[in-house]
C-alpha cells in the first residue's frame, strides 16, 4: 500500500469517525431534549394531582367542620329552647313570688307607719 493510500483511508476513517461523533452528540443532545420534557410532563402531572389532592382534602375538612359546625348549632338551639321552655314554666311562680314579696314588703311598712 502506497503513502497516498494510506493517508487517503486514514482521512476517510477520521472523517468517518467525526461523522459518528457528530451524530452521537446530535442523539445524546435528542435524547436529553426528551427526558427534559418527560421530566417536565412528570412534574407537570405531580403538581396537578398534588393540587388536585389538596383540594379534596380540604373540601372534605371544610364538609367535616360544616357538619361538626351544625350539629354543635342544633344541640346549642336544642339547650337554649330548653331552658326557655324551664324559664316559662316558672315565669307564673317567679311572679307569685315576687308579688308575695312586695304584698309583704307593703305590709310591714304599712304596720311601720301605721
Amino acid at each position: 500500500m502506497s503513502k497516498a493510500e494510506i493517508l487517503t483511508q486514514l482521512k476517510s476513517a477520521e472523517e468517518q469517525a467525526k461523522q459518528r461523533r457528530a451524530k452521537a452528540e446530535d442523539e445524546a443532545r435528542q435524547t436529553v431534549a426528551a427526558a427534559r420534557k418527560e421530566a417536565s410532563a412528570i412534574t407537570e402531572s405531580a403538581r396537578n394531582k398534588a393540587a388536585a389532592d389538596a383540594r379534596a382534602k380540604i373540601e372534605k375538612a371544610t364538609a367535616e367542620v360544616t357538619a361538626e359546625a351544625n350539629a354543635l348549632r342544633a344541640g346549642g338551639e336544642k339547650s337554649a329552647s330548653s331552658l326557655k321552655e324551664a324559664a316559662m314554666k316558672n315565669v307564673g311562680g317567679a311572679t307569685n313570688y315576687l308579688i308575695k314579696e312586695f304584698e309583704r314588703y307593703v305590709d310591714a311598712r304599712a304596720s311601720k307607719n301605721g
